[in-house]
């Protein structure tokens, strides 16, 4: 395929050098104001084995139970961006600690954190090209920008999901999930969570465990015959 019409339709997929444009340090100081909304949540999960080691010491597993774990497709460039800002502008406005951390007001943050996140032009061999949806590989806020919406997103999917499958543990690293769901359950509730974005950009992939075992992040995680759970490396 030629390599023009590749990037205007996938442009989006690239990883750009970020630390050379002009809107880099902006980006970087607006990270380091909405790094203190990204609180650690019951949900959250720190990317190391040890975390989630600890978080499955007391998960016991019914025999009617099993593990699954979900994934979003190209969280980055599926973000709806206008939801994205909606959900952090509702999270500043709620910060009480914000006047300590900066002088700019949620009016100025959100005027810089628009800017940035909607001034996506760069060159490639001479041409001029915009990407035209979700958040910019490589710059400094887009990680915070797609945590808070994952953030938003999830709290929705566990509050609204129906009982029968409602999980009954959820842990998430930005746009991984393990859950322990009834059996059965498994497409009813990847149905679900499929709906809670509005815009329908963001859809997940998911998988059962096997064996009794299904990996997540770098650990494998294996039910015991009492219900507990083995942890590999």
């Amino acid at each position: 395929m030629h390599v023009g019409v590749f990037l205007i339709q996938s442009a989006s997929f690239i990883h750009l050098d970020y630390t050379g444009y002009i809107e880099y340090r902006t980006s970087r100081a607006l990270a380091d104001i909405l790094a203190h909304l990204v609180d650690k949540s019951d949900h959250h999960l720190n990317l190391n084995s040890k975390h989630l080691a600890k978080e499955m010491i007391s998960v016991m597993v019914e025999e009617d139970e099993m593990f699954i774990s979900h994934d979003v497709v190209s969280l980055f460039t599926n973000t709806p961006i206008d939801l994205a800002l909606q959900v952090i502008q509702e999270r500043l406005e709620g910060d009480t600690e914000l006047h300590t951390r900066t002088r700019l007001t949620v009016e100025d943050i959100m005027d810089l954190l628009k800017f940035i996140v909607t001034t996506t032009y760069f060159s490639f061999r001479g041409v001029i090209y915009q990407r035209m949806f979700g958040a910019t590989m490589g710059s400094p806020v887009s990680p915070l920008v797609t945590n808070l919406f994952m953030k938003w997103l999830e709290k929705q999917a566990i509050a609204t999901a129906p009982v029968e499958c409602k999980p009954k543990f959820w842990k998430r690293y930005v746009d991984d999930v393990l859950e322990l769901i009834k059996k059965g359950q498994v497409r009813n509730f990847t149905d679900h969570i499929n709906t809670i974005d509005p815009t329908g950009n963001i859809k997940f992939t998911y998988e059962e465990e096997e064996g009794k075992q299904i990996p997540f992040l770098d650990t494998l995680l294996v039910r015991r015959e009492d219900g507990s759970v083995k942890r590999l490396v």
